[in-house]
């Protein structure tokens, strides 16, 4: 694993809103039938940067949070470059410019949560960044997600 510090501009995602706080196998159902709806309406979403699917997972901010069990939120879409107009029963999100720590998940999605314990249990702490209470998983075609956790960088 190589985290690397990044700045990402504003940006907006045409998508949905997800249940949270669902047991691993549940969650993963929901995203499973979300991902498949978006795709449904991939062609009628104009704009669109690229083919990834984000999922972005927000989270109460509070200390000593367990972001396996306390989610607020769930949004799942993709990343547009204007706002001209939206597929029906979906959702336009805007997320603000922040610093994120990046880093690339190796393995199986299944495995991802190995990535976010070394990021949010080791890596975070030494390189002294603060989350600001999201992250998000940018989804490939090809099955590689990279891992984007928002933060503050201590001096």
């Amino acid at each position: 694993m190589s985290p690397n510090i990044i700045k990402k501009e504003s940006f907006h995602l045409i998508g949905y809103s997800l249940p949270t706080n669902l047991h691993d196998e549940e969650e993963r159902e929901v995203i499973n039938q979300s991902i498949m709806q978006l795709k449904s309406v991939e062609g009628e979403i104009p704009n669109k940067v690229r083919d990834d699917i984000l999922v972005l997972q927000i989270y109460p901010q509070m200390e000593q949070f367990n972001p396996f069990i306390k989610k607020e939120r769930l949004i799942i879409g993709f990343e547009v470059s204007k706002l001209d107009q939206i597929p029906q029963n979906t959702n336009l999100y805007t997320i603000e410019e922040n610093m994120y720590v990046k880093c690339k998940h190796r393995g199986n999605r299944t495995d991802i949560y190995k990535t976010y314990d070394y990021l949010y249990n080791n890596w975070l702490h030494q390189n002294r960044c603060v989350p600001l209470g999201y992250d998000m998983e940018v989804w490939n075609k090809n099955g590689e997600s990279n891992i984007c956790i928002a933060v503050n960088k201590i001096s």
